[in-house]
């Protein structure tokens, strides 16, 4: 005996549309939460080298699949990366400390000199090279 009055076909029908509907809600609620977070990061240097060591690191986060992404906005000098920071156009800059009005910045990383330090083990069981 129905208690409602419907088919039992519409009741499944019913039942399996709001079971879909659920979790698809859900399946989009967890991509939102995990979505990564993009920052912009203004970088100005007049050999372009910045640009370069941000764009690396920014490659890195990608392959990493890191929660924080950087999109990097090339300027063409250290002071329009600093007016674009203080603008609020971009969330970090790459510049000196000395350039444009930076009363409201925070330092997140001083970098005195971009230098790589490349380290070489070299396996015992093989014989030294005289090159």
């Amino acid at each position: 005996m129905d208690s409602i009055g419907m088919p039992r076909w519409l009741r499944v029908v019913l039942v399996a549309g709001v079971v879909i509907l659920l979790a698809g809600s859900a399946a989009f609620a967890y991509r939102w939460y995990s979505r990564p977070t993009t920052l912009t990061i203004a970088v100005g240097s007049l050999d372009g080298e910045a640009a370069r060591i941000i764009s690396a690191i920014a490659a890195r986060l990608v392959s990493m699949r890191a929660p924080v992404r950087l999109s990097v906005v090339d300027t063409s000098s250290a002071l329009e990366a600093a007016n674009a920071f203080s603008s609020g156009k971009a969330d970090l800059a790459v510049v000196r400390g000395d350039v444009g009005d930076l009363s409201q910045a925070q330092a997140v990383i001083v970098v005195a000199h971009a230098v790589a330090l490349l380290i070489a083990h070299r396996d015992p069981r093989r014989p030294k090279s005289r090159i």
